[in-house]
Protein backbone atom coordinates (compact mmCIF):
# COMPACT_ATOMS: atom_id res chain seq x y z
CA UNK A 1 0.00 0.00 0.00
CA UNK A 2 2.97 2.34 0.58
CA UNK A 3 4.23 1.57 -2.57
CA UNK A 4 1.37 2.74 -4.43
CA UNK A 5 0.78 5.98 -2.30
CA UNK A 6 4.26 6.56 -3.68
CA UNK A 7 3.71 6.17 -6.66
CA UNK A 8 0.65 7.95 -7.36
CA UNK A 9 2.56 11.16 -5.57
CA UNK A 10 5.33 10.82 -7.90
CA UNK A 11 3.19 10.98 -11.06
CA UNK A 12 1.20 13.40 -9.66
CA UNK A 13 4.31 15.84 -8.87
CA UNK A 14 5.57 14.61 -12.21
CA UNK A 15 2.34 15.94 -13.98
CA UNK A 16 1.93 18.82 -12.11
CA UNK A 17 5.50 19.65 -12.63
CA UNK A 18 5.03 18.70 -16.95
CA UNK A 19 1.82 21.13 -17.14
CA UNK A 20 3.66 23.78 -15.17
CA UNK A 21 6.81 23.60 -17.45
CA UNK A 22 4.80 23.48 -20.49
CA UNK A 23 2.56 26.63 -18.82
CA UNK A 24 -0.92 24.50 -18.77
CA UNK A 25 -3.21 25.40 -16.13
CA UNK A 26 -6.23 23.95 -15.16
CA UNK A 27 -9.60 25.53 -15.26
CA UNK A 28 -13.56 24.73 -15.43
CA UNK A 29 -15.37 25.33 -18.31
CA UNK A 30 -18.79 24.66 -19.74
CA UNK A 31 -19.39 21.81 -22.86
CA UNK A 32 -22.80 22.49 -24.27
CA UNK A 33 -24.35 19.70 -26.39
CA UNK A 34 -27.21 20.78 -28.78
CA UNK A 35 -30.41 18.60 -28.65
CA UNK A 36 -33.36 17.83 -30.56
CA UNK A 37 -36.70 18.51 -29.35
CA UNK A 38 -39.12 17.65 -31.81
CA UNK A 39 -41.23 21.01 -31.37
CA UNK A 40 -40.60 24.64 -32.44
CA UNK A 41 -41.87 26.49 -29.47
CA UNK A 42 -40.01 29.42 -28.19
CA UNK A 43 -39.00 28.29 -24.82
CA UNK A 44 -38.87 30.04 -21.37
CA UNK A 45 -39.53 27.44 -18.30
CA UNK A 46 -37.21 24.97 -17.13
CA UNK A 47 -36.49 22.86 -14.34
CA UNK A 48 -34.24 19.67 -13.23
CA UNK A 49 -35.05 17.06 -11.02
CA UNK A 50 -31.62 15.20 -11.96
CA UNK A 51 -29.44 15.15 -14.12
CA UNK A 52 -31.65 12.71 -15.94
CA UNK A 53 -35.02 14.22 -15.43
CA UNK A 54 -35.93 17.81 -16.90
CA UNK A 55 -39.03 19.70 -17.82
CA UNK A 56 -39.12 22.16 -20.43
CA UNK A 57 -42.04 24.53 -21.01
CA UNK A 58 -42.96 27.24 -23.96
CA UNK A 59 -45.23 28.79 -26.08
CA UNK A 60 -48.31 27.22 -27.29
CA UNK A 61 -49.11 25.45 -24.43
CA UNK A 62 -46.01 23.57 -24.93
CA UNK A 63 -44.62 21.08 -22.34
CA UNK A 64 -41.76 18.15 -22.96
CA UNK A 65 -39.78 15.84 -20.42
CA UNK A 66 -36.33 13.53 -20.37
CA UNK A 67 -35.61 10.83 -18.72
CA UNK A 68 -32.54 9.96 -20.35
CA UNK A 69 -30.42 13.00 -19.64
CA UNK A 70 -31.96 14.88 -22.82
CA UNK A 71 -30.90 11.98 -25.28
CA UNK A 72 -34.92 12.09 -25.97
CA UNK A 73 -37.50 14.80 -25.26
CA UNK A 74 -41.16 13.62 -24.99
CA UNK A 75 -44.34 15.93 -25.36
CA UNK A 76 -46.50 16.22 -22.41
CA UNK A 77 -50.28 17.07 -23.66
CA UNK A 78 -51.58 19.74 -21.23
CA UNK A 79 -55.57 19.51 -22.12
CA UNK A 80 -56.83 23.31 -23.45
CA UNK A 81 -53.76 24.87 -22.88
CA UNK A 82 -52.63 25.52 -27.37
CA UNK A 83 -53.38 28.91 -26.13
CA UNK A 84 -51.23 29.30 -23.24
CA UNK A 85 -47.54 30.42 -22.91
CA UNK A 86 -45.82 28.49 -19.71
CA UNK A 87 -43.01 30.76 -18.96
CA UNK A 88 -42.42 29.47 -15.52
CA UNK A 89 -42.02 25.39 -13.88
CA UNK A 90 -41.06 24.01 -11.38
CA UNK A 91 -40.63 20.28 -10.25
CA UNK A 92 -40.72 19.13 -6.48
CA UNK A 93 -39.31 17.01 -4.46
CA UNK A 94 -42.10 14.91 -3.97
CA UNK A 95 -42.62 15.06 -8.16
CA UNK A 96 -45.50 17.51 -8.44
CA UNK A 97 -45.00 19.39 -11.56
CA UNK A 98 -46.64 23.22 -11.21
CA UNK A 99 -47.05 24.94 -14.23
CA UNK A 100 -47.08 28.95 -14.76
CA UNK A 101 -48.56 30.60 -17.66
CA UNK A 102 -48.51 34.44 -18.50
CA UNK A 103 -50.51 36.88 -20.24
CA UNK A 104 -53.54 39.89 -19.16
CA UNK A 105 -55.86 38.61 -16.55
CA UNK A 106 -57.02 35.12 -17.11
CA UNK A 107 -54.31 34.30 -19.46
CA UNK A 108 -51.92 34.04 -16.40
CA UNK A 109 -52.78 30.79 -14.17
CA UNK A 110 -51.45 27.70 -12.43
CA UNK A 111 -51.41 24.34 -13.25
CA UNK A 112 -50.72 20.99 -11.07
CA UNK A 113 -50.13 17.52 -11.85
CA UNK A 114 -49.13 14.57 -9.24
CA UNK A 115 -49.03 12.24 -11.90
CA UNK A 116 -45.54 13.26 -14.23
CA UNK A 117 -47.97 15.07 -16.60
CA UNK A 118 -50.80 12.50 -17.54
CA UNK A 119 -53.72 14.58 -15.70
CA UNK A 120 -53.64 18.28 -14.95
CA UNK A 121 -55.32 20.66 -12.86
CA UNK A 122 -55.73 24.25 -12.76
CA UNK A 123 -55.28 25.34 -9.41
CA UNK A 124 -55.38 29.32 -9.95
CA UNK A 125 -56.48 31.90 -12.23
CA UNK A 126 -55.74 35.43 -12.29
CA UNK A 127 -59.21 37.34 -11.78
CA UNK A 128 -57.38 40.71 -11.88
CA UNK A 129 -58.24 42.19 -15.91
CA UNK A 130 -54.80 44.34 -15.41
CA UNK A 131 -52.95 41.43 -13.68
CA UNK A 132 -50.05 39.35 -15.29
CA UNK A 133 -48.18 36.59 -13.33
CA UNK A 134 -44.12 36.80 -13.39
CA UNK A 135 -42.54 33.97 -12.05
CA UNK A 136 -42.80 31.61 -9.10
CA UNK A 137 -40.62 29.64 -6.58
CA UNK A 138 -40.72 27.22 -4.08
CA UNK A 139 -38.60 26.30 -1.08
CA UNK A 140 -36.14 23.23 -1.00
CA UNK A 141 -38.96 20.73 0.64
CA UNK A 142 -41.47 21.89 -1.96
CA UNK A 143 -44.14 23.01 0.55
CA UNK A 144 -44.36 27.41 0.73
CA UNK A 145 -44.56 28.51 -2.74
CA UNK A 146 -44.69 32.08 -3.45
CA UNK A 147 -45.96 33.94 -6.95
CA UNK A 148 -45.46 37.62 -8.19
CA UNK A 149 -46.82 39.56 -10.78
CA UNK A 150 -46.82 42.88 -12.78
CA UNK A 151 -48.04 45.60 -9.97
CA UNK A 152 -52.21 46.42 -9.18
CA UNK A 153 -53.17 49.14 -7.46
CA UNK A 154 -49.46 50.41 -7.07
CA UNK A 155 -48.11 47.29 -5.31
CA UNK A 156 -46.62 44.14 -6.43
CA UNK A 157 -49.35 41.70 -7.37
CA UNK A 158 -48.25 38.29 -4.90
CA UNK A 159 -49.53 34.75 -4.25
CA UNK A 160 -48.74 32.10 -1.36
CA UNK A 161 -49.24 28.37 -1.17
CA UNK A 162 -48.25 26.06 2.07
CA UNK A 163 -49.48 22.96 0.48
CA UNK A 164 -47.21 22.34 -2.22
CA UNK A 165 -49.27 23.87 -4.26
CA UNK A 166 -52.78 22.87 -3.87
CA UNK A 167 -53.77 26.21 -3.02
CA UNK A 168 -52.91 29.43 -3.38
CA UNK A 169 -53.83 32.63 -1.66
CA UNK A 170 -53.52 36.44 -2.77
CA UNK A 171 -51.33 38.14 -0.54
CA UNK A 172 -53.43 41.32 1.68
CA UNK A 173 -52.23 44.53 -0.39
CA UNK A 174 -50.99 45.95 2.79
CA UNK A 175 -48.40 43.04 3.06
CA UNK A 176 -47.31 43.60 -1.00
CA UNK A 177 -44.40 45.99 -1.37
CA UNK A 178 -45.17 49.34 -3.15
CA UNK A 179 -43.56 49.50 -6.81
CA UNK A 180 -42.44 53.14 -8.61
CA UNK A 181 -44.57 53.95 -11.33
CA UNK A 182 -43.87 51.82 -14.18
CA UNK A 183 -41.66 49.55 -12.07
CA UNK A 184 -43.06 45.45 -12.64
CA UNK A 185 -41.05 42.56 -13.18
CA UNK A 186 -40.30 40.46 -16.38
CA UNK A 187 -41.81 37.53 -17.48
CA UNK A 188 -38.53 36.30 -18.93
CA UNK A 189 -37.93 32.89 -17.84
CA UNK A 190 -39.08 32.60 -14.05
CA UNK A 191 -35.85 33.33 -12.38
CA UNK A 192 -37.08 36.86 -11.23
CA UNK A 193 -37.43 35.52 -7.54
CA UNK A 194 -35.32 33.88 -4.82
CA UNK A 195 -36.44 32.55 -1.01
CA UNK A 196 -33.89 31.30 1.28
CA UNK A 197 -35.46 30.30 4.65
CA UNK A 198 -37.22 33.67 6.02
CA UNK A 199 -35.51 35.75 3.33
CA UNK A 200 -36.92 36.69 -0.51
CA UNK A 201 -35.88 39.00 -3.18
CA UNK A 202 -37.44 39.74 -6.38
CA UNK A 203 -35.31 41.43 -9.33
CA UNK A 204 -37.61 44.32 -11.10
CA UNK A 205 -37.21 46.22 -14.36
CA UNK A 206 -39.20 49.34 -16.19
CA UNK A 207 -38.44 52.59 -14.74
CA UNK A 208 -35.90 51.38 -12.14
CA UNK A 209 -33.98 48.63 -11.59
CA UNK A 210 -34.31 47.02 -8.04
CA UNK A 211 -34.11 44.27 -5.81
CA UNK A 212 -37.06 44.25 -3.80
CA UNK A 213 -36.58 42.05 -0.23
CA UNK A 214 -38.09 40.70 2.99
CA UNK A 215 -36.06 39.23 5.79
CA UNK A 216 -39.26 38.72 7.63
CA UNK A 217 -41.03 35.67 5.27
CA UNK A 218 -42.98 38.71 2.97
CA UNK A 219 -43.93 40.74 6.33
CA UNK A 220 -42.39 43.97 5.38
CA UNK A 221 -40.55 44.50 2.13
CA UNK A 222 -37.03 47.00 1.60
CA UNK A 223 -36.09 48.16 -1.83
CA UNK A 224 -32.60 48.54 -3.06
CA UNK A 225 -31.55 50.19 -5.99
CA UNK A 226 -28.91 48.45 -8.50
CA UNK A 227 -26.94 50.03 -11.08
CA UNK A 228 -28.67 48.05 -14.33
CA UNK A 229 -29.83 49.84 -17.23
CA UNK A 230 -33.68 50.59 -16.84
CA UNK A 231 -35.49 53.31 -17.85
CA UNK A 232 -38.03 51.87 -20.36
CA UNK A 233 -40.40 49.30 -21.00
CA UNK A 234 -37.92 46.81 -22.46
CA UNK A 235 -34.99 47.10 -19.72
CA UNK A 236 -33.94 45.86 -16.06
CA UNK A 237 -33.03 42.89 -14.42
CA UNK A 238 -34.39 39.74 -16.02
CA UNK A 239 -32.76 36.42 -13.41
CA UNK A 240 -31.35 36.84 -9.74
CA UNK A 241 -29.35 34.27 -7.97
CA UNK A 242 -27.28 33.43 -5.16
CA UNK A 243 -23.97 32.61 -5.24
CA UNK A 244 -23.75 32.00 -1.36
CA UNK A 245 -25.89 33.88 1.62
CA UNK A 246 -23.79 36.67 1.52
CA UNK A 247 -22.74 37.10 -2.91
CA UNK A 248 -25.61 37.42 -5.63
CA UNK A 249 -25.70 38.38 -9.23
CA UNK A 250 -28.97 40.52 -11.28
CA UNK A 251 -28.20 40.26 -15.53
CA UNK A 252 -30.45 41.85 -17.82
CA UNK A 253 -30.40 45.03 -19.75
CA UNK A 254 -32.49 46.13 -22.45
CA UNK A 255 -33.98 43.10 -24.67
CA UNK A 256 -34.87 45.43 -27.60
CA UNK A 257 -30.88 46.26 -27.76
CA UNK A 258 -29.71 43.41 -26.92
CA UNK A 259 -26.12 44.30 -28.13
CA UNK A 260 -25.71 46.77 -25.61
CA UNK A 261 -23.04 45.62 -23.47
CA UNK A 262 -22.72 47.61 -20.42
CA UNK A 263 -24.72 48.23 -17.25
CA UNK A 264 -26.04 44.82 -17.82
CA UNK A 265 -24.97 42.77 -14.63
CA UNK A 266 -24.12 43.61 -11.15
CA UNK A 267 -23.10 42.26 -8.19
CA UNK A 268 -23.86 42.31 -4.66
CA UNK A 269 -21.58 40.61 -1.68
CA UNK A 270 -23.63 41.90 1.44
CA UNK A 271 -26.48 39.39 0.58
CA UNK A 272 -28.23 41.81 -2.01
CA UNK A 273 -28.58 45.02 -0.23
CA UNK A 274 -25.93 46.97 -1.91
CA UNK A 275 -25.02 46.47 -5.52
CA UNK A 276 -22.56 47.36 -7.96
CA UNK A 277 -21.59 46.84 -11.60
CA UNK A 278 -18.10 44.84 -12.22
CA UNK A 279 -16.19 47.35 -14.14
CA UNK A 280 -13.93 44.82 -16.10
CA UNK A 281 -17.18 43.16 -17.39
CA UNK A 282 -19.12 43.62 -21.05
CA UNK A 283 -22.26 41.41 -20.93
CA UNK A 284 -24.94 42.05 -23.79
CA UNK A 285 -27.98 41.41 -22.52
CA UNK A 286 -28.95 38.28 -20.50
CA UNK A 287 -32.19 36.22 -19.41
CA UNK A 288 -31.21 34.05 -16.92
CA UNK A 289 -28.28 33.70 -14.88
CA UNK A 290 -27.97 30.27 -12.39
CA UNK A 291 -25.37 29.06 -9.88
CA UNK A 292 -23.90 25.59 -10.72
CA UNK A 293 -22.10 25.96 -6.98
CA UNK A 294 -18.50 26.72 -5.77
CA UNK A 295 -18.60 30.14 -6.70
CA UNK A 296 -19.50 28.78 -10.93
CA UNK A 297 -22.08 30.72 -12.52
CA UNK A 298 -23.57 30.65 -15.58
CA UNK A 299 -25.80 33.13 -17.73
CA UNK A 300 -27.66 33.08 -20.85
CA UNK A 301 -30.18 35.18 -23.42
CA UNK A 302 -30.38 35.95 -26.88
CA UNK A 303 -26.62 36.86 -27.16
CA UNK A 304 -25.52 33.67 -26.05
CA UNK A 305 -24.17 31.69 -22.97
CA UNK A 306 -21.25 33.03 -20.89
CA UNK A 307 -19.89 31.02 -17.50
CA UNK A 308 -18.12 32.68 -14.62
CA UNK A 309 -15.98 30.07 -12.10
CA UNK A 310 -15.26 33.03 -9.49
CA UNK A 311 -18.67 34.28 -8.39
CA UNK A 312 -19.07 36.74 -11.51
CA UNK A 313 -15.98 38.81 -11.01
CA UNK A 314 -14.74 36.99 -14.61
CA UNK A 315 -17.01 35.97 -17.29
CA UNK A 316 -15.47 33.38 -20.17
CA UNK A 317 -18.51 33.39 -23.73
CA UNK A 318 -19.06 29.77 -24.30
CA UNK A 319 -20.91 30.24 -27.11
CA UNK A 320 -23.09 32.86 -29.33
CA UNK A 321 -26.26 30.39 -29.51
CA UNK A 322 -29.56 32.42 -28.71
CA UNK A 323 -30.68 30.76 -25.39
CA UNK A 324 -33.53 32.23 -23.23
CA UNK A 325 -33.93 29.70 -19.87
CA UNK A 326 -31.61 27.42 -17.98
CA UNK A 327 -31.44 25.35 -14.77
CA UNK A 328 -29.05 23.32 -13.58
CA UNK A 329 -28.48 19.55 -11.21
CA UNK A 330 -26.18 20.94 -8.46
CA UNK A 331 -25.21 17.54 -7.47
CA UNK A 332 -23.68 17.27 -10.83
CA UNK A 333 -23.29 20.67 -12.24
CA UNK A 334 -24.81 19.31 -15.10
CA UNK A 335 -28.22 21.21 -16.58
CA UNK A 336 -30.35 22.17 -19.79
CA UNK A 337 -30.59 25.35 -21.81
CA UNK A 338 -33.13 26.21 -24.30
CA UNK A 339 -34.37 28.94 -26.22
CA UNK A 340 -36.56 29.96 -29.50
CA UNK A 341 -37.77 27.68 -32.33
CA UNK A 342 -37.86 24.47 -29.93
CA UNK A 343 -33.90 24.72 -29.54
CA UNK A 344 -32.65 22.66 -26.62
CA UNK A 345 -29.06 21.85 -25.19
CA UNK A 346 -27.58 19.63 -22.57
CA UNK A 347 -24.50 21.52 -20.49
CA UNK A 348 -21.46 19.96 -18.60
CA UNK A 349 -18.97 21.01 -16.46
CA UNK A 350 -15.50 19.76 -17.76
CA UNK A 351 -11.83 20.81 -16.26
CA UNK A 352 -9.84 21.59 -19.37
CA UNK A 353 -5.90 22.02 -19.61
CA UNK A 354 -5.14 25.56 -21.28
CA UNK A 355 -2.26 27.45 -21.90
Amino acid sequence: MRYFVVLFGILLFVTTDCNRASGQVQRDTIRITPQTSGVDASFRGLAVRSMKEAWITGSKGTVIRTLDGGRTWNPIVVPGANDLDFRDVEVLPDGTVVLMSIGSGNASRILRSTNAGTTWKTVLTNAEPNGFFDGMTFTQDGRNGLLFGDPINGRMDMYRTDDHGVTWRRVAERLRPPLEKGEYGFAASGTGVVMMGKSIWIATGGSVARVLHSADDGATWKAHTTPVRSGNESSGIFSIDFVDPRTAVVVGGNYLRPEVDRDNIARSIDGGITWAIVPSVRMPHKACVRSLGKGRLLTCGRTGVAFSSDAGLTWEQITTDSYFTLAVDKDSATGFLAGRDGHVARFDLVTVNRK
